[in-house]
């Protein structure tokens, strides 16, 4: 299956509906629990239960039987090998059964991200991009788990997301090509050292960010029990990632050619980690002001 390009206003228009629909499909995620409760009242938490289950299996076989439609080469069909061992231990380390939704929405995410990144992507590393976001909206969604008054934020869950994640990434790698063999934008990214440091400086703000509200969710409240100095740091970290987008959009309008395209790809490296970690950083900052419950 062959990765498309599409020609023309098509492209523009394309870009636009695939990144919307990932920030509607990420904002929803919370709210998943709804059709758990649902199926749970009307009939039992068991068949609940077996919803994330069946979506796995059928995912599957719809994986075999494309293989076979299309005649995939053996290396390729056996991707779906270690999709199923990291789902198999994702469902029999997790007791709890409606947390197994996390495997085919994590893996549809992954699928999203791959579908939006390929349009401007040129070169090898799109799969490994594509975890990467993947896994840090994961941590996003477990941020906005924490402000929500039904759920709660826990670092199962996290880890859950992430493996699912690379299920998805697994099944794309049998099912789509990469986007070229260069690497020609790595070069580029290596000019954008200052976007980087940026972004480690995020990393490292966000994941101690994320340790402290492991011990805050104990305590429910986060303006009086998370330091104002990491707040000054995740206000600080906001700061800069805006005026790096900033520059960044300004600088991709201007590389609308498809010689540009390894510029554009360096730009993606950049732009996606830094626009999730503004997410969780305003989660985190919103919280805070509003003196909103956490758990």
């Amino acid at each position: 299956m062959k990765t498309q390009k599409y020609p023309g206003n098509k492209t523009g228009k394309l870009r636009i509906v695939l990144w919307l629909s990932i920030a509607i499909y990420t904002f929803s995620l919370p709210y998943v629990i709804i059709i758990y409760d649902i199926i749970s009242s009307r009939w039992s938490p068991a068949i609940a239960g077996l919803v994330p289950r069946i979506i796995i299996i059928s995912a599957g076989a719809a994986y075999l039987f494309y293989s076979a439609k299309t005649h995939l080469s053996l290396r390729r069909t056996f991707f779906l090998i270690p999709c199923l061992i990291i789902a198999f231990f994702i469902v029999f380390l997790e007791p709890n059964p409606n947390k197994h939704i996390h495997i085919p929405e994590y893996v549809l995410m992954a699928w999203l991200l791959f579908e939006a990144i390929q349009i401007d992507y040129s070169g090898a590393g799109i799969f490994v991009l594509v975890f990467l976001a993947s896994s840090l909206l994961g941590v996003f969604d477990e941020v906005m788990q924490g402000i929500h008054t039904t759920r709660h934020y826990g670092w199962h869950d996290m880890l859950n997301n992430s493996f699912s994640s690379l299920i998805g990434v697994l099944s794309l790698m049998g099912l789509r090509k990469n986007c070229g063999p260069g690497i020609d934008w790595i070069y580029q990214l290596k000019k954008m050292g200052g976007s980087l440091l940026i972004i480690l400086f995020g990393l490292l703000n966000t994941g101690l960010s994320c340790l402290k509200l492991f011990k805050i969710k104990n305590h429910y409240d986060l303006w009086n029990f998370y330091p104002d100095w990491l707040i000054a740091l995740n206000t600080l970290f906001m700061i800069m990632a805006f005026v790096v987008l900033c520059q960044l959009y300004r600088h991709t309008m201007q590389c609308r050619d498809e010689v540009q395209r390894p510029v554009k790809t360096a730009f993606l490296w950049v732009s996606l980690p830094i626009a999730i970690l503004v997410l969780i950083n305003s989660v985190i900052i919103y919280g805070w002001v509003l003196d909103v419950p956490f758990q």
